[in-house]
């Protein structure tokens, strides 16, 4: 049931001046609940393994110590009240506990025994899925507001396929256009979920497109990019290709931060991301400085 998972978010760092998203924690949130009503049953227990599994291997890999609140935070994740959790965070928060410790200490510490409860079965399923999409949304909610202490300079972007899209010939193209354009593009194609994962963890990457064919991916998808929320919760995560036209509510489904079948559009977004990326790199720098 464990998965490995490249130590990416453990070199984190909280952007300047900036607390809890509650856009990014409502837009997870909707995109949890939607989930039954798109996918199969079993998909959404995939799913929701994953984000718990994911996190606790990042809790592992950033060599994180639990603390005496990693058990009241779980407890609070399977709470009746769904806003235990975020209540518990929030105190956290309020105490002057750092973000990156909250995500990679009490957050991430949490998953690993939530994991260890369901292992000998402690929680049920459905308990298992409750504290997963939980997890999932406060995540969401303070890890968009961490940043990696480096990434790589100019124009740099990932273009991959979704797990078990055969289509290939369309995101290829896209990368040779891109490249014309200026920009450093590492494709990776023909994946399976694991080893893109493995793949994306040994790239400073800060921005991903996925490129998705058919209605037929769209669990590979979605536990996709929760994986990837989870491991560089600083990347842009654009969707193109075929199913953005017949699906229009692709984002809100899969929680990508955007979904186009223009390359313009594209890359207006990316730009845009780096833009916002290079303003917080200068205000660390300007912080540093400071100290």
């Amino acid at each position: 049931m464990r998965t490995s998972v490249p130590p990416v978010a453990a070199n984190l760092t909280r952007a300047p001046g900036l607390g809890l998203d509650r856009d990014a924690l409502e837009r997870a949130r909707g995109a949890i609940l939607d989930l039954p009503h798109v996918l199969p049953e079993a998909s959404v227990a995939t799913l929701a393994h994953e984000v718990i599994s994911r996190m606790a291997a990042q809790h592992r890999s950033a060599r994180r110590s639990d603390c005496p609140q990693t058990e009241a935070m779980a407890e609070a994740l399977v709470a009746p009240d769904e806003t235990t959790a975020m209540r518990h965070v929030m105190r956290l928060l309020s105490t002057g506990v750092p973000v990156e410790d909250v995500y990679l200490t009490h957050l991430a510490g949490a998953a690993r025994l939530l994991g260890q409860w369901w292992e000998v079965d402690r929680l049920s399923s459905a308990q298992v899925t409750i504290a997963a999409a939980r997890t999932y949304a406060i995540m969401r909610g303070i890890a968009s507001r961490l940043l990696p202490r480096a990434w790589p300079d100019g124009r740099h972007a990932v273009f991959a396929t979704v797990p078990g899209e055969r289509h290939t010939l369309g995101v290829s193209m896209a990368a040779d256009l891109f490249r014309r354009e200026g920009w450093l593009i590492d494709l990776m194609v023909g994946r399976q979920h694991d080893d893109l994962l493995a793949d994306l963890g040994r790239t400073d990457f800060t921005i991903l497109a996925l490129s998705a064919g058919t209605p037929a991916v769209l669990p590979d998808l979605t536990r996709l990019i929760a994986a990837v929320r989870i491991a560089a919760p600083h990347a842009l995560i654009l969707i193109c290709g075929r199913l953005v036209q017949d699906q229009p509510d692709l984002c809100r489904r899969t929680d990508a931060d955007a979904a186009t079948d223009d390359l313009a559009e594209a890359q207006s977004r990316m730009e845009a991301h780096l833009a916002v990326m290079g303003h917080f790199a200068r205000a660390l720098t300007e912080e540093s400085r400071d100290r």
